[in-house]
């Protein structure tokens, strides 16, 4: 894999699931990897993971980085985690918005609190994140952000609808923030393409085991639910954020990417693939 030593990268919701996993990528790549999320020890979650575990997972993948706690929602924990990046290393190249929330309901049963959470979560998070970034990358000339989508954004189309077409359980809230934050990218990257920035989403092609999803479907709903044909991690993330990061900024832009098809792309057989990223059977 290619090298992005020298970068200074950063991810948010990066103390579980893709963020994390995002993040040992980066790092393993070479990147200065800036962890940030709310949970920073194992003690302030219930669910399994914390920013310490992932600065631990980043440094025995043989790369280097820190935690910086960050809520996406808080406009001054956005700006305070910026300025010191910047004033601590000069600049930051990368930038992934991953943390994201998935509110559960649909738009009868669903509180509109919980309907403007997943926005301010899902689509105004990475916009504030953009805003406070996107200066310093226009000075130094260069720049790659990453937001991470979802296939929900794809919607059933139109009816009558039966059996997996019926929206249900979430899916409805959390599909339109990520439509908006695919429009937003789109948007941005044609705003930013001067400036030498690049601007994507990327989305797993496949339902990828994290460990807030194992909390809420075996714990929460008291379950041994299958995994089959499920990826059992998300290091394709994570190694499609790096091949993205690798890629000429006024080149690659604007694009709307699933990580399967970014190392299919860059000549990675089907079977090698799925060697390296295995899907339970």
């Amino acid at each position: 894999m290619s090298s992005l030593n020298g970068k200074i990268a950063m991810v948010t919701g990066a103390s579980r699931g893709l963020g994390k996993d995002i993040a040992v990528s980066l790092a393993r790549a070479g990147a200065f990897t800036v962890a940030t999320a709310r949970t920073e020890t194992d003690s302030d979650s219930n669910i399994p993971g914390s920013l310490e575990r992932t600065v631990q997972l980043m440094k025995e993948a043989g790369g280097d980085g820190i935690a910086m706690r960050c809520d996406v929602a808080r406009e001054e924990d956005i700006e305070s985690v910026i300025a010191k990046i910047v004033d601590s290393y000069g600049k930051l190249d990368i930038l992934v918005n991953n943390a994201g929330i998935q509110t559960p309901g649909t738009i009868l049963s669903m509180q509109p609190r919980h309907f403007d959470l997943s926005y301010r979560i899902n689509v105004r998070g990475p916009y504030m994140l953009c805003r406070a970034v996107l200066p310093q990358m226009v000075n130094i000339g260069k720049g790659h952000i990453v937001n991470i989508s979802s296939g929900a954004a794809i919607g059933p189309g139109e009816g009558p609808y039966s059996g997996e077409f019926v929206q249900s359980g979430g899916g409805t809230t959390y599909g339109t923030s990520k439509a908006a934050l695919e429009r937003f990218t789109q948007g941005l990257a044609a705003e930013m393409y001067s400036s030498n920035i690049s601007v994507t989403t990327l989305s797993p092609s496949k339902p990828e085991w994290t460990e807030g999803g194992h909390y809420f479907r075996t714990l929460v709903a008291n379950s041994d639910p299958s995994y089959s044909g499920w990826r059992m991690s998300g290091e394709l993330m994570g190694d499609a954020v790096v091949a993205i990061c690798n890629k000429n900024p006024q080149e690659f832009t604007g694009k709307l990417l699933y990580d399967e098809d970014v190392l299919l792309a860059d000549g990675m057989s089907e079977a090698e693939l799925l060697e390296k990223y295995p899907v339970e059977q």
